[in-house]
């Protein structure tokens, strides 16, 4: 401003430099619908009434106020003296449906049906004490998830629910009152489903999801008898045992379906229970008794008894029973646990051992859903299981299509969940007649998995050797020993504080006897690896463990590396190696393992390797809490991270060149020598060879040698030996010759202004020059823009302007030197941000000013600190007048500029 109005040209102004005290400015400014009748009502009565299709509720009952009761269908029911009768089958006076009743010519009606024969019980129902809790209901949760994962097929399956009329009694109906046929055929008709073939997995799955989602759709809409009828096509398809491996998974998805039906009965009979009193409804509470339900609501429960009662097979009138077992709730306080007990009974007329071990399931599933202290059915429940078990094998060697241990697999979930049932009602005495008994019959291998599967954790690990006995001598065909062996390893690695308390002699003990078992299955390599990843984590819970560990590690390579097996086998070695990350507290102590390595080379698919390195190097991150020197743990790290570095190509994106660089700078910044900085100067130096090709690791490398540079002037108190000052010229050699490999050019920047400064405070001035120097010439290399970590384009002014201002402000305690003029430095700077092309006007201006007030403080008689050892110019010329002249003509030169970039600008915005 005052030399536009003075009129004056630059040679008549004069620039004085203003004089500043630092010691002032600081004191100064400080530290910046409803149906009318049940299914039975028009038999009973003879009335022509007419049923709806949409409940099976009583209207006229509910008129009549509840006065003429139905027998109770529970209390009166023929199947608590014969368990395979059909309900319509016995002669009772209030059924007229006894006469000619189609069912009257079963051929098993005249066979005395009472309990099974045999010379004695394998188990008694004794009162002992329990061991533990009865199971709780998240417990079938768990087990669900894993069965429908693991029994799968592909082959096509069949989805088929209807029967066959012919057999359905016959001409024997003629004999019934029309009415009664009207009704059966009715029942009949209901039965009746879907027939589909040559379904995969996935549709058959589909399939029974809708026909659920119907049931859910029609209960909804007030269709009961719909949702029974779809509940019976459900159940049935249990009937179908064409794909033995698929039939858990099958058991599973129906009985879902099939629990929650019983749930929604259950929760319309309590809502038909709620009292109402004016324009209040009181619901029923959820504690209530038999007492509290009013009899329209007792009469609705009875007819829904009555229509699963009319079910004529077997199966499906079981599952329904079961299903609807807690609404007996409504009727009798202890009721359920009679049609438990009833129903153990009548599983034993299924024939085919699949069908009926999984019906036994479901009787003992909602059984602990109902009354989870109740056990006395479980007893008889077992018994009958384990009474048919040897029909098991005979079946299992008649089928074709699976072989016999994959047709004993199918079974295990049924034993399984029965025997963990009925082990939460066993005192240890209890369980040790029932292992001694199990050891007693033929073939055990599924009875033993039930076992292993379902005691108590610390009665196996006081048990184990007992149980190992027993497992080695179960060499058969049936059922495989391998699959009794892993499940022994994860029962007792699921309590790892009982695992840690066995003795290191038992546990060595153990191990040699399972580990000479695994080392047999020759050709079974599927089969080595599930138990050999179980042992592993046995192994691995003893700390310190590294002898045992080597020698396990070398089978398993053993076994792998024959005709490259482990190409097969990567997602259990994936399981192995997350098994050895987790359990070790300090990663470094894996590398002392000999075979550590070697197993680490198993996994040679790149991809692979790739997540197995990042994995190790995931772990050292998360678990590593003091620094290492190890150059065992050094030099293993160093390969791993070679084998995540050599990966990384063109097709590689940014996020995982920085995933793969934060896992090795994490390493690098962990390694440490102490005092010895030779040392670790050369770890660096390895590691810039190791890792060239990740600007990311080449930058924390100058930054961690610039670290050292300072740490050893500290430790010298800043008076450098010859020693000491060689080194640190060395550290700065380093840091000039790793920066020009890195491609982003700011930081670029950044890192020789850094390396630049560290030179200064050690008074490395000739290597400081060069430095600064260097950074200079990179200024002209910049484009217009450069990508963000978004993406996105952005301009690289505004970056310049931060790093120029940065620059100045070092540069100003750099001495200048001798052999050149003074400000060279500046000088150089000063022409490539002039020649700089991609300035806006706001940018320009701003980096004049910082030039400006660059010469300002450059021109004090004393600067505001002084860096030890260096002589800055305010020292070096001491205001010598030639050294001023120089100043003032660089000032009058950047002035002069400025002027006529500011009269550009106005020119410009003036057209």
């Amino acid at each position: 401003h005052y030399f536009i109005q003075s009129n004056l040209s630059m040679t008549e102004l004069k620039w004085p430099i203003t004089v500043k005290s630092y010691v002032k400015e600081k004191l100064t400014h400080g530290r910046l619908t409803k149906t009318n009748t049940h299914p039975l009502q028009g038999v009973i009565q003879y009335q022509d009434t007419q049923a709806e299709e949409e409940q099976p509720e009583s209207e006229t009952s509910r008129k009549r106020g509840g006065s003429e009761i139905l027998g109770d269908p529970l209390r009166d029911d023929p199947l608590m003296s014969d368990p395979l009768s059909d309900p319509l089958s016995d002669p009772l006076s209030s059924d007229p449906l006894s006469v000619g009743d189609p069912l009257s010519s079963n051929p098993l009606m005249s066979v005395p049906l009472g309990p099974a024969p045999r010379s004695k019980p394998l188990l008694s129902a004794s009162k002992s004490r329990r061991m533990s809790p009865p199971p709780p209901v998240d417990l079938w949760l768990e087990r669900r998830g894993n069965i429908l994962s693991k029994f799968t097929t592909s082959e096509k399956l069949t989805l088929s629910s209807g029967s066959n009329k012919q057999d359905r009694g016959g001409g024997a109906s003629s004999t019934l009152p029309e009415k009664v046929r009207d009704r059966l055929e009715q029942l009949d008709e209901m039965e009746d489903g879907p027939n589909l073939s040559n379904l995969t997995q996935a549709e058959y799955t589909r399939k029974m999801d809708e026909m659920g989602k119907c049931l859910y759709e029609a209960w909804g809409s007030e269709q009961r008898v719909k949702a029974l009828k779809l509940a019976i096509q459900l159940s049935k398809l249990l009937l179908d045992t064409s794909t033995p491996q698929f039939y858990p998974s099958k058991f599973v998805m129906i009985t879902d379906i099939l629990v929650k039906f019983g749930g929604l009965v259950y929760a319309r009979l309590k809502e038909k229970s709620a009292v109402v009193q004016g324009h209040v409804t009181i619901p029923l509470r959820s504690d209530f008794t038999p007492e509290d339900v009013p009899e329209s609501a007792k009469e609705t429960a009875s007819n829904w008894f009555y229509k699963i009662a009319s079910i004529r097979e077997l199966l499906p009138r079981l599952y329904l029973k079961l299903s609807i077992i807690k609404c007996n709730k409504f009727l009798s306080f202890d009721q359920h646990r009679t049609v438990l007990s009833q129903t153990c009974l009548e599983a034993r007329g299924i024939g085919d051992p699949l069908v009926a071990n999984y019906m036994r399931c479901y009787i003992s599933r909602m059984g602990a859903l109902t009354d989870p202290l109740f056990d006395n059915y479980l007893h008889p429940l077992l018994n009958d299981a384990l009474f048919i078990y040897p029909q098991i094998l005979v079946r299992g060697r008649k089928l074709k299509d699976i072989p016999v241990s994959g047709y004993c697999i199918t079974l295990t979930p049924a034993y399984d969940w029965l025997m963990s049932c009925l082990a939460h009602h066993l005192a240890p005495e209890d369980l040790d007649n029932l292992i001694a008994q199990v050891a007693e019959i033929k073939n055990n291998g599924i009875l033993l998995n039930a076992i292993l599967s379902s005691l108590p954790q610390q009665y196996v690990s006081d048990h184990v050797f007992g149980l190992v006995d027993q497992i080695v001598q179960c060499q058969e065909t049936a059922f495989p020993v391998f699959y009794l062996l892993k499940n022994l390893g994860e029962k007792l690695t699921s309590n790892v504080t009982s695992c840690e308390n066995m003795s290191s002699r038992d546990r060595k003990k153990l191990l040699k006897i399972v580990w000479s078992q695994l080392s047999s299955l020759e050709g079974k390599i599927d089969e080595y690896m599930e138990c050999a990843v179980t042992w592993l984590h046995f192994i691995c819970l003893e700390q310190n463990n590294t002898k045992d560990l080597d020698i396990v590690l070398d089978d398993i390579i053993k076994h792998l590396l024959p005709a490259r097996t482990f190409e097969a086998c990567y997602p259990t070695l994936d399981k192995m190696l997350a098994i050895l990350l987790s359990s070790q507290d300090d990663i470094t102590q894996l590398f002392s393992l000999s075979k550590f390595l070697p197993f680490l080379d198993l996994f040679q698919k790149e991809s692979v390797k790739v997540d197995a390195c990042k994995a190790v190097l995931a772990a050292f991150q998360k678990k590593n809490v003091s620094k290492t020197s190890s150059a065992v743990a050094v030099s293993g790290f160093i390969y791993i991270g070679k084998a995540l570095h050599n990966s990384v190509n063109a097709l590689t994106n940014e996020d995982q060149k920085r995933d793969i660089s934060d896992l090795i700078n994490s390493f690098i910044s962990s390694v440490s020598y102490d005092k010895n900085f030779e040392e670790q100067l050369g770890f660096y130096v390895e590691c810039r060879a190791a890792f060239s090709n990740l600007d990311s690791i080449l930058a924390s490398l100058v930054q961690c040698v610039c670290n050292l540079a300072i740490d050893t002037l500290n430790i010298v108190k800043g008076n450098h030996g010859k020693k000491t000052a060689s080194f640190v010229r060395g550290c700065v050699a380093f840091c000039y010759i790793t920066v020009p490999s890195i491609h982003c050019p700011f930081t670029r920047l950044d890192l020789y202004l850094l390396s630049g400064e560290v030179a200064l405070m050690n008074a490395s001035l000739v290597q400081c020059d060069s430095l600064y120097k260097e950074a200079v010439t990179l200024i002209s290399e910049l484009p217009a823009t450069l990508p963000g970590t978004d993406g996105r384009q952005y301009s690289t002014e505004k970056g310049l302007v931060d790093w120029v201002s940065r620059y100045v402000s070092s540069l100003l305690y750099v001495p200048d030197n001798p052999a050149q003029q003074p400000l060279h430095i500046f000088r150089e700077l000063y022409a490539a941000v002039e020649a700089y092309p991609h300035w806006t006007s706001h940018g320009n201006l701003k980096v004049r000013g910082l030039m400006l007030s660059y010469l300002l403080a450059v021109g004090q008689p004393s600067f505001s600190f002084q860096i030890p050892n260096v002589e800055s110019n305010d020292k070096l010329y001491g205001q010598n007048k030639k050294y001023l002249a120089q100043l003032d003509s660089v000032i009058d030169l950047v002035l002069e500029r400025t002027t006529s970039y500011l009269d550009a600008i106005a020119n410009l915005a003036q057209e």
